[in-house]
């Protein structure tokens, strides 16, 4: 089998469409936490409060579920309980949010196309695990930002998946669908970028890709003409 590649991917908004999921979440979140208050707690006053708390943590030392517990317990204060009864939320919220993800077309059995001609890989700055999602056995090394002092573009992350894979940048080809993180990321790195743009926005950014794709079964064929160089 040709193994002479390394195919890496975004998670969020490149595999599945977290961002549904995570409302679904704070829906559930809020409704839970609106019988112990007295003023309204609602999906967007969640946001706003973690947004801020996001701000405000130590970037090299974020961890994202504790963020999100501590949001809960500010939307609660003053009440006494406030910490246990966001130390519940978070129970709820984290059985909706690592629920069954919401996969883009086509995901799954591209991913599992790649799996058996080429090394693959998961590089994500957030916390969707893939034992959760069901899709573990299709990659061959992880990477998780919340486990180093950095995170997507920083090079020393995808210095850490090279590392693992014992691959030379020019050997890697990463998908992902932020111009910011991925496609400066790959760019900067010397490996070939491949920009996940499905509803196929402008790019108005000064960020170009080598290659832009809508769906994922676009991407056998593309990698296939790296593997023949």
């Amino acid at each position: 089998m040709p193994r002479e590649l390394l195919i890496s991917f975004d998670a969020d908004q490149t595999l599945f469409d977290f961002q549904r999921i995570l409302d679904e979440a704070l829906i559930t979140t809020a409704s839970f936490l609106s019988h112990y208050s007295d003023k309204p707690i609602t999906p967007k006053r969640l946001k706003k409060v973690h947004k801020s708390l996001v701000e405000d943590a130590d970037p090299s030392n974020i961890r994202y579920l504790e963020i999100r517990r501590a949001s809960f317990e500010q939307a609660l204060n003053p009440l006494s309980n406030a910490k246990d009864l966001s130390e519940q939320a978070l129970e709820i919220f984290k059985k909706v949010r690592f629920g069954d993800p919401y996969f883009y077309p086509h995901v799954k059995e591209t991913l599992a196309t790649l799996k058996r001609n080429y090394k693959t890989a998961l590089i994500t700055n957030g916390n969707s695990c893939p034992k959760s999602t069901g899709i573990a056995h299709l990659f061959d090394f992880v990477v998780m930002a919340e486990e180093y002092p950095y995170k997507k573009p920083d090079p020393r992350l995808f210095d850490a998946m090279l590392s693992m894979a014992g691959m030379s940048p020019d050997k890697l080809i990463h998908v992902g669908d932020s111009l910011e993180h991925d496609i400066a990321g790959a760019n900067n790195i010397g490996a070939t970028s491949v920009w996940f743009n499905p509803l196929q926005h402008n790019n108005q950014s000064p960020v170009l890709p080598d290659h832009s794709i809508a769906c994922m079964r676009e991407l056998p064929s593309l990698v296939a003409g790296y593997a023949s160089r």
